[in-house]
C-alpha cells in the first residue's frame, strides 16, 4: 500500500507539471504572464528516446546474499534496451526491458549453488529528470534521474548440492532444511524497479548512461529455494548503457531548460535597465540612449550621446581644428576649411585662390607687395595689414596639436619671404580660471608657439616678441575659440 501512495504521488508531480508547461502564467503574490511564443511548449522538442544497456547483476537471495564483495555472489551478464517518451521536460514514461542470468553459492553446509535464467524482466516505469531544472544553464549536458515502476519477470532457476551433477528446477524449505522438489520452471512475477542513474549528453542525439537498479519480487523462488517465512528475493542490476534521441527538432526535451524563457526575459529586464542607468562615458547620456558611448569624459554633447558640431561640418568641436568655420563649409579631415593655395585664407573667402605658398596677404586672401605698400609705394612694412592664421590649443593647456603643424609651415614661410618684417605673437584664454591665471597661460602659449617656430623652421626669435591678453579681449561667447594665438605683424619702431 505504502509502495502504491509513493507511486501516485509521483505521478501527480509529474502531471501538474505536465499542465505547468503548457499554461501561460504562474500564480506568485503578483500574476506573471508570459508571451505565449516564448513558452518551451513540449510539442515543439524531440521527446522519444530508445537506448541500449549492458550491465552485471547482483542477487539478494536464501542462498546467495547480496553483498558486493562477498565471495558467494556471483556477477553475471545482463542487458537490455529502453523507449522513452517525455511528456514534459523532466517527466517521462519509460518501456524497460532486460534479460540475463544471476547466480550464487551458499556459505553454509551443505553447499547449494544455483543460476538463474532471466527471459525477460519488462517493465513500466515513471521517469524524473532533475538536471534539466536544477542546473542554471539553458542548455545543461549533465542529468541526474530516478525512476520507479511495475512490471513482470519471468525465469527458470536450477538448484544443486552436489556441485553441480544434480540439478533441480526447484526446492521447498521448512525450517531451514529441504522439504520436497518442486518445479519452478518458467516462474512469471510481479517486479517493482527503483532505480536512480547519470546520464552525461556526447553530441546532439547521443547520451551515456550510469545507472543502478534494485529490483524486487513477490516471491522467494528466484535463487529455486523457497523457503517458509523468508524475505522475499531481489537483485541488483548495475548498468552502462547509450542514448540516441529520436527526432529532427533543434532540441531535446530532455536537454532543454524549461525556465530558460523566464531566465531570458529577466536578463534582458535586467540588461535594459542596467543600460537605463548606466553612462560609460559620463556625458550625461545614458549607454540605452547613447549613439557613441565612448565620448571623451568632458566633451559637450547632443542629446543622442553625439558630439557637438558647431559648425556643422561634419567633424565633432573636440577633433575640429577650425570649429568656428562657417557652417557646411567644405573641411579636410581635421575640420579646416579647404584652402586650395595654402595661404592661409580659406577658399570661399579667399579673392585671390592661386596665391604662391608664403605669399604675404590681407584677410581677403590678396597679396600685399613684396616692398610692404599696398599700391607698390615704399611704405615701410609696419603699416601693413597682414592675415595669418590663429592656432587653438586645448583647455588648460599649452600643447601645440599635431592639426596645426600645417597652418605654422604656412606661417614660417610667410616669415621667411618677408624677412623686413617682425610679428607679435599673443596668447588668449576663456573665461574659466582666475585673471592672473589665465594672463601666465596665455603667455605660455605664446612661448609655445615661438619656441615651435625658431626650432623648426630656424626664424629668428628676434623677430618675434610674445605677449599675452589673458581673457580680456575674448572673440566670442565659445570658450574653444577664445583658447588661441593670433599673430600680428610689429609695427613698433
Amino acid at each position: 500500500m505504502k509502495l502504491f501512495t509513493i507511486l501516485m504521488s509521483l505521478l501527480v508531480i509529474g502531471s501538474a507539471e505536465s499542465l505547468s508547461a503548457q499554461s501561460g502564467a504562474t500564480n506568485d503574490s503578483t500574476q506573471v504572464r508570459i508571451k505565449r511564443d516564448r513558452m518551451p511548449y513540449i510539442k515543439n522538442f524531440n521527446t522519444w528516446d530508445i537506448g541500449g544497456h549492458i550491465g552485471i547483476t547482483y542477487p539478494n537471495t536464501d542462498i546467495a546474499a547480496s553483498t558486493f564483495t562477498a565471495d558467494n555472489v556471483k556477477r553475471e551478464l545482463a542487458f537490455g534496451l529502453d523507449v522513452t517518451k517525455f511528456l514534459t521536460h523532466s517527466f517521462a514514461f519509460q518501456g524497460r526491458f532486460i534479460t540475463g542470468k544471476m547466480s550464487g553459492v551458499d556459505s553454509n553446509k551443505p553447499q547449494y549453488q544455483y543460476h538463474t535464467d532471466v527471459h525477460y524482466d519488462l517493465t513500466i516505469n515513471a521517469y524524473f529528470q532533475l538536471g534539466n531544472v536544477a542546473f542554471l544553464k539553458r542548455t545543461p549536458n549533465l542529468a541526474i534521474y530516478g525512476a520507479i515502476g511495475i512490471g513482470a519477470i519471468n525465469y527458470t532457476p536450477y538448484v544443486s548440492i552436489d556441485s553441480g551433477r544434480t540439478e533441480l528446477t526447484g526446492i521447498y524449505s521448512q525450517y531451514q532444511q529441504a522439504f520436497e522438489i518442486r518445479d519452478f520452471a518458467p516462474t512469471t512475477e510481479l517486479i517493482i524497479p527503483f532505480s536512480v542513474g547519470a546520464k552525461y549528453r556526447i553530441a546532439k542525439h547521443f547520451s551515456l548512461n550510469l545507472e543502478y537498479s534494485l529490483r524486487t519480487t513477490n516471491s522467494d523462488r528466484m535463487d529455486g529455494w523457497d523457503k517458509l517465512l523468508s524475505e522475499d528475493d531481489d537483485y541488483s542490476y548495475l548498468s552502462a548503457g547509450l542514448t540516441f534521441h529520436i527526432g529532427g527538432k533543434d532540441h531535446m526535451a530532455e536537454w532543454f531548460n524549461p525556465l530558460q524563457s523566464v531566465y531570458t526575459d529577466l536578463y534582458d529586464m535586467k540588461d535594459k535597465v542596467d543600460l537605463m542607468s548606466m553612462d560609460t562615458d559620463k556625458d550625461g547620456v545614458a549607454d540605452l540612449f547613447d549613439k557613441e558611448p565612448d565620448t571623451p569624459e568632458g566633451v559637450k554633447v547632443y542629446g543622442d550621446g553625439t558630439a557637438v558640431d558647431t559648425d556643422l561640418d561634419g567633424i565633432p568641436d573636440i577633433n575640429d581644428a577650425e570649429p568656428f568655420s562657417a557652417k557646411y563649409a567644405k573641411v579636410d579631415a581635421s575640420g579646416k576649411e579647404i584652402d586650395s593655395d595654402g595661404d592661409g585664407v580659406p577658399d570661399p573667402q579667399d579673392m585671390e585662390p592661386n596665391t604662391p605658398k608664403g605669399t604675404l596677404v590681407n584677410q581677403s586672401g590678396i597679396t600685399i607687395p613684396g616692398d610692404g605698400s599696398a599700391d607698390g609705394s615704399k611704405a615701410p612694412f609696419r603699416n601693413v595689414d597682414g592675415y595669418l592664421p590663429s592656432i587653438f590649443f586645448a583647455w588648460d593647456s599649452d600643447e601645440i596639436n599635431k592639426v596645426f603643424e600645417e597652418s605654422l609651415a604656412e606661417i614660417s614661410l610667410v616669415m621667411k619671404n618677408n624677412p623686413e618684417l617682425k610679428f607679435i605673437i599673443s596668447g588668449n584664454c576663456d573665461k574659466i580660471g582666475s585673471i592672473v591665471y589665465n594672463e601666465k597661460l596665455g603667455m605660455r602659449r605664446a612661448e609655445a608657439v615661438k619656441k615651435y617656430l625658431v626650432k623648426n623652421y630656424k626664424i629668428d626669435p628676434d623677430r618675434l616678441t610674445t605677449e599675452t591678453m589673458g581673457n580680456r579681449i575674448p572673440l566670442t561667447d565659445k570658450t574653444y575659440i577664445n583658447r588661441r594665438v593670433d599673430f600680428s605683424i610689429d609695427s613698433r619702431k
